[in-house]
């Protein structure tokens, strides 16, 4: 396990080499994943710096998200969801940490989950999605080959079961998120969540 800190350490460290002016803007080829807002009218860019918020109405603003670390290759990238109120709730695929960014203000808040079990563990989250039936976030772990559900406040994370994504990682290809989209598209399957 310290062999796989160290190198989780060292991914994160070249990670958080590209770039520390708050007002730069990223470059559209650093994204890691977007979503689209249709209600609001706006969309979300997650890029190797922060989160970049396109919207009609406005001129583009750049989002730092303070103290956000992240694993680069050969993890898969951290991840980013709407919640129900339209906040973008952002992952760490290194710990157990979300940063949410309030839909009106912009305002960025960290949310460092309370773990009910695998606490002595390496957890972070490279694929999140919301579930407006169960009124939940699901996450999963990458490097812990787990689910978990998170609860609506970011405060608490219950592990749900131990499955492993991993197969479907198949050589890279030419999207945004490679292979690592289809740990999205499984933890959708999973937890019954439509995106």
């Amino acid at each position: 396990m310290k062999n796989g800190i160290m190198a989780i350490l060292a991914a994160v460290s070249l990670a958080a080499i590209t770039g520390c002016d708050s007002q730069a803007e990223p470059n559209a080829s650093l994204m890691l994943r977007y979503q689209v807002d249709a209600g609001r009218d706006r969309s979300w860019w997650l890029t190797r710096d922060g989160v970049l918020l396109h919207s009609a109405a406005q001129p583009k603003k750049f989002i730092p998200l303070p103290g956000w670390l992240w694993a680069a290759d050969p993890h898969c990238p951290p991840d980013f969801t709407l919640g129900p109120n339209g906040e973008a709730v952002v992952t760490s695929n290194v710990v157990p940490t979300l940063w949410r960014i309030d839909p009106q203000t912009l305002a960025v808040t960290v949310h460092e989950l309370q773990l009910d079990s695998d606490t002595g563990r390496d957890v972070g989250f490279a694929a999140l999605g919301y579930s407006a039936e169960q009124a939940a976030f699901f996450a999963y772990s990458e490097h812990q080959r787990s689910v978990w559900r998170i609860d609506r406040q970011l405060a608490r994370a219950s592990k749900v079961s131990d499955v492993d994504f991993s197969p479907l990682r198949t050589a890279r290809t030419a999207s945004v998120r490679g292979p690592c989209t289809e740990l999205g598209q499984r933890l959708m399957q999973f937890a019954g969540i439509e995106r």
